[in-house]
């Protein structure tokens, strides 16, 4: 795949489904995919496979009363992405607002092999995600 073909798989892996919901996005990932997450929360870490990135990870973020996330710039090169972002993550009185990127390296058959995640305001959305993890 070229330059163009992985910049277009990032957008549709965003434009795949709402982000509380990312069973649809597999299909753009390798079964072995890994998802890395900053910060310093119970929400951080590294994630490996479908099961962890597509389904453990968000459950972690819950219960989050919205959670967005909005593409800007996607550039790339031979076999790396990144997609300049904008989230919002709402949780009861908490807002975080934040501009962000996510980092991607492809497997040689074109899919998603492995994620980096940066936010500009990682303590506050660290703090957020402790927040939903009290009653744990």
């Amino acid at each position: 795949m070229d330059v163009s073909e992985h910049v277009a798989l990032v957008r549709r892996f965003y434009a795949a489904g709402p982000a509380d919901d990312d069973s649809s996005r597999a299909q753009f990932a390798v079964p072995e995919v890994v998802w890395h997450v900053p910060g310093a929360s119970h929400v951080s870490g590294r994630y490996e496979g479908y099961d962890e990135v597509f389904q453990t990870l968000g459950e972690r973020m819950q219960p989050l009363d919205a959670w967005t996330i909005d593409v800007g710039e996607v550039m790339g090169n031979e076999d790396m992405v990144v997609a300049i972002v904008d989230l919002v993550a709402m949780r009861g009185a908490h807002r975080v607002e934040s501009r962000g990127a996510h980092v991607f390296r492809f497997a040689p058959d074109g899919r998603i092999a492995e994620v980096w995640g940066f936010v500009g305001e990682q303590a506050l959305l660290d703090d957020l995600f402790e927040d939903g993890a009290l009653g744990e």
